[in-house]
């Protein structure tokens, strides 16, 4: 379903284009977008092959920004980015690389362990090792680390 026709193709680039601007978007973003604008299919084609070509729009690097973003500013862990990513549609290939890339540039076990020592003072009060450990690994899986990352980290008591 498209929205009545307000714009036509060159308000629709432009709009498209400062969008872009404003920070990485991914294609499924900009064609929902289109879509709310009211373009046609092939509108919407040709305005993604014009935002493709000026660099406006580049899906390696929305995958790169988005893995690093949310590794330094949320604190995810390589599942959740992964499966952020695929909510946003990004094709398996670029989805990796952009891990790998972000694996390379940044400190992702330094992330984990600083975010598991800061929970693990948190869970002071439980006096119980195993459910203090058990309510740390719930925590880390569920910011999206993998169990094999976190299951060998050590904690002063």
């Amino acid at each position: 379903m498209t929205a009545p026709r307000a714009y036509d193709l060159t308000q629709m680039l432009q709009k498209t284009e400062a969008f872009c601007a404003y920070q990485e978007r991914c294609s499924h973003e900009v064609v929902e977008k289109l879509k709310r604008l009211g373009a046609q299919d092939g509108e919407v084609i040709q305005i993604l092959q014009a935002l493709y070509d000026s660099r406006f729009l580049d899906d390696a690097r929305f995958a790169h920004a988005y893995a690093v973003g949310k590794l330094r500013i949320k604190n995810w862990g390589v599942n959740k980015i992964k499966e952020g990513l695929q909510m946003k549609r990004i094709a398996p290939d670029l989805i990796q690389a952009a891990l790998h890339q972000m694996y390379d540039e940044e400190n992702y076990f330094g992330v984990l362990q600083q975010i598991a020592e800061r929970k693990w003072r948190e869970l002071a009060k439980e006096k119980d090792p195993w459910t203090r450990k058990q309510k740390l690994y719930r925590f880390l899986a569920s910011r999206g680390f993998k169990y094999d990352e976190f299951s060998d980290l050590k904690f002063e008591s």
